[in-house]
């Protein structure tokens, strides 16, 4: 297992309080490691990266990458391959170098997907969502239009040129086996490290929370269900439970309501979580495993949500689904009102957690993949 060597590629360095999928990435990484793969991590380091380093135990090496030009020349690129700024970028010769030392290139996300060119040895790519159940195109004027569009073109074109993909969503595996029937589809769950999530106590005032960018169109949806339709049947239920909503932009929504609190962006995700009584999260629309739902059980933090929120996640009964949202306020109420409950569920999630999403447990069908593919190549 030693002699297995794989070169992993992301588009922005792996932070423990960046982008939920790079603490995902951390996670990916430890497991790897402890069943003794030889991995070396290049990461993308552009103008837009959360500013950081990756933990000092991960040996990730961080490429800085300039912002392109906006002449009409670079805009045709675009064109030609959507969503490739890495590999119109000397980021591209470094990975085409280091993958000559690899028996596996492993890109993750769509923003990777062209790095693969002029590497010999065999790729896999893991999509962690698809845009399109995400984000509408919207009106063609808007700025959102071009990028909704550039990253389905850019899906579209990974789909049809990668053989091997590493979905951790079913939903997402499904759809890439129904575009791709011939391509090898491995689910490989996401994963988090134990050890960067500590218990919550849920010992406090009875206090429900969300957190998530309201740049994101799904997730201000969520955000606005739960303060306007979902929030008010909780209080009928739980007069005196409070709800706190935290995220990059969340102040300018407009989440007024009773017992409600808009902390606006917070330092880290983790802290923020364990001091929640539940998470509860209406998403009604979206694809891909959601991180904030796998970090409140890896938390042993209960999770109120629907189906699309709890995609790719078996929390067993530290997630309870429904859909409509009197059904959704009950079932939060509930855990809530009731401090035993609540202690009972975020133990059953975090046991679920342990079992199917920490390292060790999450990294084995990726192995076994791996050394598929070094045995072809």
């Amino acid at each position: 297992m030693s002699s297995l060597r794989s070169l992993i590629v992301v588009h922005e360095p792996p932070l423990s309080e960046g982008r939920a999928s790079g603490r995902c990435v951390i996670g990916m990484l430890r497991g790897l490691r402890a069943r003794g793969v030889d991995v070396h991590v290049l990461a993308a380091r552009q103008s837009f990266a959360v500013p950081g380093d990756p933990p000092a135990d991960l040996a990730v090496e961080v490429v800085d990458v300039p912002p392109e030009p906006g002449d009409w020349a670079m805009r045709m690129r675009r064109l030609r391959r959507p969503v490739g700024e890495l590999a119109r970028s000397e980021f591209a010769h470094r990975v085409r170098e280091a993958a000559r030392a690899a028996d596996v290139l492993h890109l993750e996300e769509v923003e990777t997907a062209w790095l693969n060119d002029g590497v010999a040895v065999p790729a896999l790519l893991r999509l962690q969502y698809l845009i399109r159940r995400d984000r509408d195109l919207g009106a063609p004027w808007r700025r959102s239009f071009r990028h909704v569009l550039e990253f389905e073109l850019a899906e579209r074109a990974a789909i049809r040129r990668h053989d091997s993909f590493i979905p951790a969503s079913p939903r997402v595996a499904d759809e890439i086996r129904r575009r791709r029937p011939d391509a090898q589809v491995q689910l490989v769950p996401l994963c988090l490290d134990p050890a960067d999530y500590p218990p919550a106590a849920l010992d406090g005032p009875p206090t429900a929370g969300i957190i998530g960018t309201a740049g994101w169109p799904i997730t201000a949806a969520a955000m606005r269900r739960l303060v306007f339709e979902v929030w008010p049947e909780v209080r009928k239920l739980a007069p005196e439970a409070r709800l706190v909503v935290a995220g990059r932009g969340t102040k300018m929504l407009g989440l007024d309501g009773t017992g409600v609190e808009v902390v606006g962006e917070v330092s880290s995700a983790v802290a923020f979580l364990r001091g929640l009584s539940v998470l509860l999260y209406p998403l009604a629309r979206g694809s891909g495993v959601k991180v904030k739902t796998l970090e409140s059980i890896a938390c042993g933090l209960p999770v109120v949500t629907t189906a699309l929120g709890a995609e790719g996640v078996e929390g067993g009964a530290g997630v309870v689904i429904e859909t409509e949202s009197r059904a959704l306020a009950a079932a939060a109420a509930a855990i809530l009102n009731d401090p035993d409950e609540r202690r009972s569920r975020g133990a059953a999630g975090r046991a679920a957690f342990e079992k199917r999403y920490s390292p060790l447990a999450a990294t084995e069908p990726l192995v076994e993949l791996y050394r598929i593919l070094a045995e072809r190549r």
